[in-house]
């Protein structure tokens, strides 16, 4: 968990342990977190073939909490088109990114926008 001064406070889930949904809000609850960062090897493989409802759940269950997400793909590349598109649509908005590095990723969380 990272918090600094007026900025987001976000949970970052153990990379070892693929979370399920419920985890990473109760983990997000528990250290009181508006976000969470995601490194792409936190994230089960499920969640890249969207055709399997992962990444819609996980997504579905952070916007009825209003947690913001920001997840580590540093190469997109390498995923389907539909994943891809998906990447480039969730860019669009304010809840959910997919950033190159976690550099870039901490800064939208740390901004607050």
């Amino acid at each position: 968990m990272s918090e600094t001064g007026n900025v987001s406070t976000y949970f970052e889930p153990d990379p070892s342990h693929a979370s399920d949904p419920s985890d990473v809000v109760a983990g997000c609850m528990e250290c009181e977190a508006d976000a969470v960062l995601f490194d792409e090897r936190a994230l089960p493989t499920a969640f890249f073939d969207l055709s399997s409802g992962v990444a819609g759940e996980l997504l579905h269950k952070l916007s009825v909490y209003r947690i913001r997400l920001a997840a580590v793909v540093p190469d997109p590349s390498i995923h389907s088109e539909r994943f891809r598109e998906f990447a480039r649509e969730s860019n669009a908005g304010r809840q959910f990114r997919f950033f190159p590095t976690r550099e870039a990723a901490v800064a939208w969380l740390e901004s607050g926008s």
